[in-house]
């Protein structure tokens, strides 16, 4: 078979396992207790974890999401890359379906988000996975290599199914298929729809406060009965209008709804092609794709962490958490790297992630555009961890191994790690 012909089979492969990925990730995230610590298998690492930080958020809140993606009927397709693939193989599938997400607070349900949406996510799978580079087992601690961990950790003899390590999905998002158009009743539009009415017989010197008494203080009922039926067509016409009104409006908010994103729109393009130009510089197996996803990771960590000052991801001067009401958020697909360069061997990045996020105050669920922006951090000398499940780290201190990702300072002798020489830091975080 011609070496093209076995690359396209190979390329089909992953889309439709892809597919049947995603689908897997749907409905284990339908069955899963956000608030109660659970999570779809499928989900990353990083996902995970900050799943947790968001059920003690929940909690607080007494607070509780439900999901409902329909996935029988729904339409299935795999999206184009953003970046080419190195070191990963990815995949966007996207199913759009009907879905429910319910939002309760004190156990009674205060928002219920129903509507048809567009769900995609970021599958990854690592190119040659049987490579020997060392692996530290998620039981022991103990290093090996990743072909010994698929047939178990020769120290503990812990026993490890492929998912576990490849593929995963390391970021997901949502948004309306409608999510440019207003989707509320006709009712409003009704009644914008009468005074209008009304302005237009004005306008035409049909009816106003003037003829109207003139035609009652005459006595004369034949003007009389054309002033009421021109105030009762007003009403019927306005009441008839609203329909027209509302596609009218969603027609003119569609035009200029991307007017307020066009320069986000550019930034996402100029970083698409700037960001991996730059990162190759220094990182040759960068891929855009799976940054995207990291980079959500400590956004979220930020959110839904409580303390800053032991936020394993938080660099910058002390600041107050502005989002303790946050109980919910997904990433908007837009991204915008500012500004980049290196600087003391570091490399700097400004950019800012488009977000959705759900607020609860009180018995109240609100939902709103936001937009973060981050300064990270990274050594240009850091070792990429292509492990998504596993982190290894020792204390430079006391020797121990401990996750420097999720803690700021070793468990064992409490010294503190500088995780810019091995991951993504941010120096400076801010909410618009």
């Amino acid at each position: 078979m011609p070496e093209s012909q076995i690359e396209k089979e190979n390329q089909e492969k992953y889309d439709n396992d892809s597919k049947i990925i995603l689908k897997k990730f749907i409905e284990q995230l339908n069955s899963s207790h956000i608030s109660e610590g659970e999570y779809p298998k499928l989900a990353s690492s990083d996902l995970k974890y900050t799943a947790t930080l968001q059920s003690k958020r929940l909690q607080e809140k007494d607070a509780e999401i439900k999901y409902n993606y329909v996935t029988d009927d729904a339409l299935n397709i795999v999206a184009h890359k953003l970046d080419k693939d190195t070191r990963y193989i990815t995949r966007f599938p996207f199913f759009i379906m009907k879905s429910t997400t319910e939002y309760s607070v004190h156990g009674k349900a205060v928002k219920n988000d129903k509507r048809d949406k567009v769900f995609f996510a970021n599958v990854i799978w690592l190119k040659d996975q049987n490579r020997t580079e060392s692996y530290s087992c998620p039981n022991c601690g103990a290093v090996s290599t990743v072909r010994e961990l698929l047939t178990g950790c020769p120290f503990c003899k812990t026993q490890f199914l492929m998912s576990e390590l490849y593929p995963k999905i390391t970021n997901y998002y949502d948004y309306g298929k409608n999510e440019g158009q207003i989707n509320s009743s006709n009712l409003p539009f009704s009644l914008l729809g009468i005074p209008i009415a009304f302005i237009v017989l004005w306008l035409c010197g049909l009816f106003n406060y003037n003829t109207l008494r003139s035609a009652f203080a005459s006595g004369d009922l034949y003007q009389q009965i054309i002033q009421c039926a021109w105030a009762i067509g007003a009403v019927v016409a306005g009441i008839l209008a609203g329909p027209l009104l509302k596609i009218i409006t969603n027609i003119l908010y569609a035009i200029l709804r991307p007017l307020f994103f066009i320069r986000d729109l550019v930034g996402m393009f100029r970083t698409k092609c700037k960001l991996p130009e730059f990162m190759r510089s220094f990182e040759k197996n960068f891929t855009l794709d799976h940054f995207i996803g990291k980079i959500v990771y400590p956004t979220r960590m930020m959110v839904y962490s409580e303390d800053y000052d032991n936020c394993a991801v938080y660099y910058g001067k002390p600041i107050e958490n502005k989002c303790k009401d946050v109980i919910d958020m997904t990433y908007y697909s837009l991204v915008n790297a500012k500004n980049m360069y290196i600087e003391n061997d570091h490399a700097y990045l400004d950019l800012s992630l488009h977000m959705y996020i759900y607020s609860c105050k009180g018995n109240h669920v609100r939902k709103k555009h936001k937009k973060f922006n981050l300064l990270l951090c990274k050594s240009i000398h850091a070792e990429e961890d292509y492990g998504f499940s596993i982190h290894k780290i020792e204390c430079r201190n006391c020797g121990s191994s401990f996750d420097a990702t999720r803690e700021k300072h070793c468990p064992f002798c409490q010294s503190g790690y500088n995780l810019s020489d091995y991951d993504w830091i941010i120096k400076s975080f801010k909410m618009k």
